[in-house]
């Protein structure tokens, strides 16, 4: 089954302390770097993640960050929310897709749930996201840390 996360990024914005404080720095870089503290979900849980930001330019615009294509910033029209994107995006992706909905709008909310999909809080989001990491790190340092797993070459097993 496929997996998707899509993410009202607005409104994480503004419904999150660190980055509510700093929305005068633009959406923009603020998008990028929520874009950065969810990919855990992408490149480790191997989610397909893609983060909807309000209204910028005269047609929808898609950044994809690498070359899966599983991985973006999207960007609704000036004009147009990003809550439409996203309820359009759910409403035509099919039964063979999980998705989660990061948000706390009641509209997008109700709509994900109409559609099958999980809606969730944009703190739950982060949280996750930390853990994920958290737990990569960890595993990391564990199989560095493992016995055998030592770099470099040793002659005593030679002679």
């Amino acid at each position: 089954m496929k997996q998707l996360i899509l993410v009202d990024a607005c409104n994480v914005l503004h419904a999150t302390a660190p980055y509510k404080e700093r929305l005068s720095e633009g959406m923009d870089q603020l998008g990028e770097e929520l874009l950065e503290r969810l990919r855990p979900l992408h490149d480790i849980d191997q989610w397909e993640l893609h983060l909807v930001i309000d209204g910028k330019g005269s047609r929808l615009e898609q950044q994809f960050i690498d070359r899966t294509r599983t991985l973006s910033l999207v960007f609704s029209p000036s004009g147009q929310q990003a809550d439409t994107i996203i309820e359009a995006w759910l409403i035509r992706l099919g039964p063979d897709w999980r998705i989660k909905v990061v948000t706390n709008d009641r509209a997008i909310t109700h709509t994900a749930l109409a559609q099958g999909a999980e809606p969730l809080r944009p703190m739950d989001t982060l949280q996750w996201a930390d853990e994920v990491r958290s737990r990569a790190t960890r595993d990391h340092k564990n199989q560095v840390n493992k016995p055998g797993t030592e770099f470099g070459n040793r002659l005593e097993g030679l002679l």
